[in-house]
């Protein structure tokens, strides 16, 4: 009788045990699924880009995503991008008198949008924050990465006439990983090599600079993007990366990848070198460089220019103006 009695208290405590288990596998399973719906679903994970009431910086709004395709919801962005801001104090990015007049994706997902003539009437500061609250607000859909701007089916242009081309997020954020918000317009002197590449030629610019970058760096960026005009070659491989960049007491430290080393270039090894020396020496604030493959100067350009040195400006390399 004994053991009937406690073999029923044991089946009865192992099926509460059994129970109390499967309650809290079901909960847990409840937790995940409403926590990853949560995820999923936070309108903060998407945000549409405007700006301030001043116009000064961009700023943003969370936004839940309704259509399925990725048709669908690019045409939902651009929408919100034209349409009325959900906080009041938030203006759109593109000025009411312009339109958006179309768009297109390509096989390769990037996204070209053509505006109206009007948007030329921007001014330059202006122009930068619309491009970058479209590209931010647009490149959160998945697959796309890139974003061309057109004027009435041309392609949009900068300030030297250069066009503007395909544009990714990366190309609005600096190092730390801030969004640009403050601009200036500078006039930059950037050299680049001649058609035979035996010697410098300088080129003036106008350009809308973002101060969460350095001009050192972005005088390198620039001059790893190659030059706008026929006739004149770059002089650093394009897919040059950046390492670090650092003036101390005059001394610009330049430390760039190994791409840098690359021979394939049309200039010769001291117009290469010099593009860069002469370039941030048009800045007041560095006199020298010293040019490093990640950080090492034990190294020789095209086999010839040791590293192991600090450059000063040399003008006699530069072409001078045929009269």
């Amino acid at each position: 009788m004994g053991n009937i009695y406690n073999r029923n208290i044991y089946t009865m405590v192992r099926r509460i045990c059994i129970f109390i288990c499967a309650m809290a596998i079901m909960t847990g399973c409840a937790l995940l699924v409403t926590s990853c719906g949560e995820k999923k679903n936070d309108k903060s994970a998407f945000k549409i880009y405007y700006l301030n009431k001043d116009e000064s910086k961009l700023v943003s709004t969370g936004y839940k995503l309704i259509g399925r395709t990725q048709d669908e919801q690019v045409e939902e962005v651009l929408n919100k991008l034209s349409g009325i801001p959900s906080k009041i104090n938030y203006v759109n990015a593109i000025p009411e008198n312009v339109k958006l007049e179309s768009y297109t994706i390509d096989d390769n997902n990037n996204i070209s949008i053509s505006f109206s003539t009007e948007y030329l009437n921007m001014d330059k500061v202006r122009d930068v924050m619309c491009r970058a609250a479209y590209v931010f607000s647009l490149t959160q859909i998945e697959g796309i990465e890139y974003v061309t701007f057109y004027i009435e089916n041309e392609p949009l242009k900068n300030s030297d006439d250069s066009q503007v081309g395909m544009m990714k997020a990366t190309d609005f954020v600096n190092s730390s990983g801030s969004s640009i918000n403050m601009y200036e317009n500078i006039s930059m002197m950037l050299y680049f090599g001649n058609e035979v590449g035996d010697k410098l030629v300088e080129k003036s610019y106008e350009k809308v600079y973002s101060k969460n970058v350095s001009l050192e760096k972005y005088i390198l960026e620039q001059l790893i993007k190659g030059p706008s005009e026929e006739g004149v070659l770059r002089t650093i491989p394009a897919d040059t990366k950046i390492v670090s960049v650092l003036t101390k007491d005059g001394i610009c430290y330049v430390s760039l990848d190994e791409n840098f080393l690359d021979e394939n270039t049309d200039v010769s090894a001291e117009v290469e070198i010099y593009s860069i020396v002469n370039s941030l020496c048009e800045l007041t604030t560095v006199n020298k460089v010293q040019i490093s493959i990640n950080g090492d100067t034990d190294k020789k350009l095209h086999k010839s220019i040791s590293l192991d040195q600090i450059f000063t400006r040399n003008l006699d390399i530069v072409e001078k103006d045929k009269e």
